[in-house]
């Protein structure tokens, strides 16, 4: 097991390294001159320009500012913000955690209400729940993120006045952004699950199973469901970075102190090094999502695993030695 989770860390390596230098190359050939950013009215004298361009090592060569970003990168330095004077970190510190909780909430909705309707529906295939859960679900999906957003907001914000429509003040204040940025994975893992349970319940290990006299319950959860969980582990992984994405827009909406609104205040300003920063975290905790679901695939399915450790390898050798 050891090995493949670190066989699994090695591949996080390359695709982090090429966010970064995607990132970086896109700000770096920006027309926006961070000098002039970080000097704003006193940008116009030239000599205090190249002056701060100099300090900035913005002089030097794109391969050279790349060595010198990745190095700061591998001792925790995300760089010095052009307009707020402070590090990308101290902007961080307290907007993470807001990201997070929402991101978070949303995944953990979308999983503990999506998989469960998908089942339902599965089950009663081509009733009439099967069909308004299908309807609701493809209709949910198919309605943009800022418009669900807004019509929580003014129906339990401002119509009911249930729940507070702005700010992080309180745990309230998390309830109407977690659900508008959880609706959309809802709908997807609702969906992937009922085409997932619909192709498992067909097989004939299922009909054997009914056929013992196995309850039905016992033959959904040992049987159908476990060989089901492949394709919603996936679902769900790729759904917490678009958790993480959606969150950004509700932030937005809602007016929560996250990375969605220091991304969005950071372009406005054409503060680069902070929205580099962000853009590195958010690839961090994507990576890392991506790794527990590899990890879950492999004790759902312990042949994934064997793929990496010589499993297979072991086993042809026995077939051919019998």
């Amino acid at each position: 097991m050891l090995k493949y989770i670190l066989r699994r860390l090695l591949m996080i390596i390359p695709v982090l390294l090429g966010a970064i230098i995607v990132v970086f190359t896109i700000n770096y050939f920006s027309t926006t001159d961070p000098a002039m950013v970080k000097l704003g009215l006193s940008a116009s004298d030239p000599v205090k320009l190249e002056a701060m361009r100099e300090t900035m090592g913005l002089n030097r060569p794109y391969i050279v500012q790349l060595g010198e970003y990745l190095w700061n990168l591998l001792h925790g330095n995300l760089g010095d913000s052009y307009v707020y004077s402070k590090t990308v970190w101290e902007l961080l510190g307290n907007r993470i955690p807001n990201t997070l909780r929402i991101g978070l909430g949303a995944m953990v909705i979308s999983v503990c209400v999506g998989i469960p309707l998908g089942l339902v529906a599965a089950l009663h295939q081509n009733s009439a729940l099967d069909y308004i859960t299908t309807a609701i679900a493809v209709f949910m999906n198919a309605m943009p993120g800022f418009l669900v957003a807004v019509l929580l907001m003014i129906v339990f914000g401002l119509k009911l006045q249930w729940l507070p429509t702005s700010g992080a003040d309180s745990a309230k204040s998390f309830i109407l952004p977690i659900i508008a940025a959880g609706i959309g994975p809802i709908c997807q893992d609702a969906r992937m699950t009922r085409s997932s349970v619909l192709e498992v319940i067909r097989q004939d290990y299922v009909r054997t199973a009914r056929a013992k006299g196995i309850a039905e319950g016992k033959v959904i959860t040992r049987h159908v469901l476990k060989n089901s969980l492949i394709p919603i582990l996936t679902m769900v992984g790729s759904g917490l970075g678009t958790c993480l994405a959606g969150s950004i827009l509700v932030e937005m909406i809602f007016n929560i102190p996250g990375m969605g609104m220091l991304i969005n205040s950071s372009i406005m300003s054409k503060d680069f090094i902070t929205v580099q920063g962000c853009v590195v975290i958010c690839a961090i905790v994507v990576a890392l999502a991506n790794l527990l679901t590899d990890l879950a695939y492999a004790f759902v399915d312990p042949r994934i695993m064997a793929q990496y450790t010589g499993g297979n390898k072991k086993k042809k050798k026995a077939e051919e030695a019998a």
